[in-house]
This record gives C-alpha cells, sequence and structure tokens, in this order.
C-alpha cells in the first residue's frame, strides 16, 4: 500500500511536501521541479522549504504560517497564497493546503499541498487593474483615490508629509455642446496625459468624475505642493488641439496639506473638493488650500440652499422698496425692488449672504419669478392709488441665470398679464458683468424682452469693461453708475473724471443715466452739474416696505439746494 501511496504522490501533478516538527523535509514530490526549478533534493532532509521558496516580500508571512500549523493541534486544516521565487529568479504564485498529519511514530508532521496559481492570480491582477482604472483616460480612478488617502491615513503621527490636489478644467460641458461628446473625451484624454506627465512616483494621478483629477503628493511640504500646482495648470493653461479645433480652458485647484487628521478618507475629499470649488468662484486666484473656515463657509451655504425652498414656500421672503428720484426735481422716477429674507434661524438675511447659493443652482429662477411677480403687483397697487405716478417704473434685477433661462421672455410676458402692469412700467436690470458674460445670448433675450414694451437698465455699470459697440447691440434705456465711483467722487479726482465720462456716454447714446449710492448732499450736487438727470441712496430713503415706499412718493420734497 506505500508503494501506492508513493506512486500517487510521485506521479501527482502538483508539489507534495512532507515535514517533520521541527521543519526538516521529510519527503518532496517530483512536481518541485516543474513548480520551483528545484530538484527534490534540494529540499530533502532540510528544513523550512516553504521559507526558502518564498519570494522576499512573502517570506515573513511563510514563516509565520509554519509557525502557527506546527504548534496547532493534529488534523488542523489551513491554506494560504503565496508568491514564491524560482530557480531561474523568476516568480510565480502558489497556493499552499496544509495539514497537521500523524507521521511515523505518531509524531506530527505537516503535509503540504502547492499548486500553481500564477495564471489565476495575472487575471485576478489584471480585473484589480480594470476595477481600478479610469477606463477614458487609464489614469487610477476614485476608488483608488480612496484607497490610497486611507493608506496615508491609516498611518497616522509616522506618515510622511503628504497632500491631496484636486483639479477641473471648465470647458468640458462647453466642448460637449458645441463640438460633441468625442471631442469632449478628446479634451479629458489630453488633460489627463498633462497632469500624469507632472507627475513621477510615488505620487498618483487620477480621474474622479468628468472633468475632476485628483493628485496625491508624497514627502512634499507645502512650498513644493504650490510649485506642483503652479506647473501643472502652466501644462493645462496652453490651447488644447482637437482634432484641428483650438480650444483654451481654465484649471483650478484645490490643495489639502497634511497633517490630515481624518477618519475616512471621504471627508478628505470632500474637503479638498470645497476647496476646488472655492477656487472656481474665485476670479483672482484659481488655487486655493482648504482651512476649516472653507468647511464652516460650505455647510452654511449647504445649509442655506436646503432652506431656500422652504423659504419660498413658506413666505418668508419679502421686498422692500428704494426710490430713485430726478436730481432737478427731487421727484420719483422709479423704484427699485430689493430682496430680503427673513430666515427662522439666522434672522433678516440680507441678498449678499444667501443669493450667490442661489444663482449657483436652479433655485434662482422661481426665486426671481417669484421677485417679479411681487413687484408688479406691488406697482399695480401703487398706481391704482396715486394714478398721477404713471409715468414712474419699477425696476427688478434680473440674474445671470435668468438671463440665461429658455423661459424669460415667456415668464416677464406672463407676469405682466396675470399682474396687469403696463409694460412701460416695468425696468428689468442687469449688471454689466452678467452682461458681458455672453454679450450675443445677452442681446438675444433683452431684445426678446424689449419687444415686450419693458425697460432695459444695466446695473453696476464701469465694473465690466463692456465696450461701445457692445451697448450699442443691447436695446437699454438706462445706464446706472456703480456706487464704488460715486461714494469717491468728493474725494478723488480720479473717481469723478470716470463718472463724468459714463454720463457724456449715456448722453451720447440717448440714455438715462442713474447715480447709485448717493449718501451726502454734496455729491447730489456734483451729479446734478455733471448733468446726471436721476439718483438714488440713503441720502433720499433706505429701502422701505410697500407702505412706506407709496408714502415717500407721496410726500412733497424740495429740490436740492444750490
Amino acid at each position: 500500500m506505500s508503494e501506492l501511496i508513493r506512486l500517487v504522490a510521485e506521479t501527482a501533478h502538483h508539489w507534495e511536501l512532507l515535514e517533520g516538527q521541527d521543519g526538516t523535509v521529510l519527503y518532496s514530490s517530483p512536481s518541485c521541479l516543474e513548480l520551483t526549478g528545484f530538484p527534490p533534493g534540494h529540499f530533502q532532509g532540510r528544513a523550512d522549504a516553504l521559507e526558502r521558496v518564498a519570494h522576499p516580500a512573502c517570506r515573513a508571512l511563510a514563516q509565520a504560517f509554519t509557525r502557527e500549523m506546527r504548534a496547532a493541534p493534529q488534523d488542523t486544516r489551513r491554506s494560504l497564497e503565496l508568491r514564491i521565487q524560482t530557480a531561474d529568479s523568476g516568480a510565480r504564485w502558489v497556493s499552499c493546503d496544509a495539514r497537521l498529519v500523524a507521521g511515523p511514530g505518531g509524531a506530527k508532521c505537516l503535509r503540504s499541498t502547492l499548486r500553481d496559481i500564477s495564471r489565476r492570480k495575472a487575471l485576478d491582477l489584471e480585473m484589480e487593474r480594470a476595477r481600478l482604472a479610469d477606463p477614458l483616460t487609464r489614469l487610477y480612478n476614485r476608488e483608488f483615490c480612496l484607497e490610497c488617502i486611507k493608506h496615508l491615513l491609516d498611518k497616522g503621527p509616522l506618515a510622511e508629509d503628504f497632500a491631496v490636489v484636486a483639479l477641473d478644467i471648465d470647458r468640458l460641458k462647453k466642448v460637449n455642446e458645441t463640438l460633441g461628446p468625442t471631442f469632449g473625451d478628446d479634451l479629458v484624454r489630453t488633460a489627463a496625459e498633462r497632469i500624469a506627465a507632472s507627475v513621477t512616483p510615488p505620487d498618483v494621478a487620477c480621474r474622479l468624475s468628468g472633468d475632476g483629477f485628483a493628485v496625491i503628493l508624497q514627502g512634499k511640504n507645502p512650498r513644493q505642493t504650490m510649485t506642483f500646482v503652479r506647473g501643472v495648470q502652466a501644462l493645462l493653461d496652453k490651447p488644447f488641439n482637437l482634432r484641428g479645433h483650438e480650444v483654451n480652458v481654465t484649471p483650478s485647484a484645490g490643495v489639502l496639506l497634511s497633517p490630515a487628521l481624518y477618519d475616512r478618507p471621504e471627508d478628505l475629499l470632500r474637503n479638498v473638493g470645497i476647496a476646488l470649488r472655492r477656487a472656481r468662484e474665485s476670479r483672482h486666484n484659481r488655487c486655493k488650500v482648504f482651512h476649516s473656515r472653507l468647511f464652516v463657509d460650505a455647510s452654511r451655504q449647504h445649509e442655506i440652499e436646503i432652506d431656500l425652498h422652504a423659504g419660498l414656500r413658506c413666505g418668508q421672503f419679502f421686498l422692500v422698496y428704494q426710490p430713485i428720484v430726478c436730481l432737478e426735481t427731487n421727484t420719483v422716477t422709479s423704484i427699485e425692488a430689493l430682496l430680503r429674507w427673513n430666515h427662522p434661524r439666522h434672522g433678516l438675511m440680507q441678498p449678499v449672504e444667501f443669493l450667490p447659493v442661489a444663482e449657483a443652482t436652479d433655485f434662482i429662477v422661481p426665486l426671481g419669478e417669484w421677485v417679479l411677480g411681487q413687484a408688479c403687483q406691488d406697482m399695480v397697487e401703487t398706481l391704482v392709488q396715486r394714478s398721477d405716478m404713471g409715468a414712474v417704473s419699477m425696476s427688478v434685477n434680473i440674474s445671470a441665470r435668468q438671463l440665461a433661462h429658455h423661459s424669460i421672455c415667456n415668464t416677464v410676458a406672463r407676469v405682466l398679464r396675470q399682474s396687469g402692469l403696463p409694460p412701460e412700467n416695468l425696468k428689468l436690470e442687469i449688471t454689466e458683468t452678467v452682461a458681458m458674460e455672453n454679450p450675443a445670448l445677452t442681446a438675444q433675450r433683452l431684445h426678446a424682452i424689449k419687444a415686450l414694451g419693458v425697460k432695459i437698465s444695466i446695473d453696476d455699470f464701469g465694473t465690466g469693461y463692456s465696450s461701445l459697440a457692445s451697448l450699442q447691440n443691447f436695446p437699454i434705456d438706462t445706464l446706472k453708475v456703480d456706487k464704488s465711483f460715486v461714494g469717491m467722487m468728493d474725494s478723488s479726482t480720479e473717481q469723478r473724471k470716470i463718472v463724468r465720462t459714463i454720463i457724456a456716454l449715456a448722453h451720447s447714446l440717448n440714455l438715462e443715466v442713474v447715480a447709485e449710492g448717493i449718501e451726502q448732499q454734496e455729491q447730489w450736487s456734483m451729479l446734478k452739474m455733471l448733468d446726471c438727470q436721476s439718483g438714488q441712496g440713503f441720502l433720499f430713503s433706505h429701502p422701505v416696505d410697500a407702505q412706506a415706499m407709496r408714502a415717500f412718493i407721496c410726500k412733497e420734497r424740495p429740490a436740492v439746494r444750490q
């Protein structure tokens, strides 16, 4: 029977190994030659065969495995997958199925069966690479990015300096819309190649989303990190040639520097994303380093975004009005509607606190429609009480997202129809900056609105660097001089020159000109001398509710003293 057992063992395709209690090899089947490149005699009578063939990276694992098996009770079975080093310095993967058995004289022996699993391991490795690779760019994907960050966080205080840099490019959506998604893929691939070219091991580059990338930098101090950011932004600043179409992008970057005390890599990636979004919002600094204040601001913005819907539904928003007066006669020529929010927890909130959040989402569209409807309704009630104020118009501000929305013209027409306000008593205001974001679209939208009989005003004029040619393309009725110029007229000759130039430009185009932010009698006098027709500011009235606004209209006021 023993001869039969030996025959089976020596003709088996797998390597059969029997070791004594002290680790000495009692038997090694001939298949070890095919698997390891070493003949049975290389192992026979020698100790610790598994450790001898284990790859250096796996040697400690093999040693621990055999030590635990020898100390275990008889008939214990365990398995191990191990990388081994062959006689020709090659490498293979084997599975080792081990069992403690009774040997000669009843002594415990360790019997092991080793099978070649290199092909399966190669397939597993390829599948793992596919799992962790972005199919479009071949960079690592978000999952790998999170695993890499977790590995660094797990080191705790022992981790060397590291940084996570989030990057994005700003033209992907535009390229997809104008040239098509194939060109968009080309843009992403080329951007990935440039980012990868700037990265050297052990640093890694990953693609997180459509136009979003991350680079994990290791062993770099803050100065070296910022040098890297400037370098990769310079690479992305260069024009992209997409099959003959030249495209320029604006790369933004968010940076998070260690030490990073986080329990979850997702939290770290979230915070570097907050810094990235803040960089995108900035016109002058396209790189932001994360700090705790950014998280507080982002949390508050998220809270506001959620509360906006409830605020509109529950009637928490309300309008106040500031009159615009004729500087010659001190009579009201127009009224500007201004939005306020009576927040249940934060109290009275000014537009600067919540409008940027609303503008960043589509919520500005329904909110703006409510403002327009409420302002028109209040104006109708004012005209009913004062039929002699038929020439007074209601000015309502329109945001960039509202203007770009395809339904803006239909919305204005519907609100006029529902409120009964004559079109000539409505004036829509857009800032110069908004007007110049997309001059062609602005002109198209404004001409459609103008055809309804509504007046158009350019607000904050002087801050958006528009050209005379651009102004002539817009069907506008009024230019409003930005309050930053008016506020410094009495102390700066340069500011007075700017105001004089704007007024002269408005007159040359047969436009009404309104000066904002008048707070002092001297400013009123200067503007009147410069032939500015109208103005608004605290000197005349603070923003007030509809009832107080009507009382202000009815009140007789003396003209300015000369």
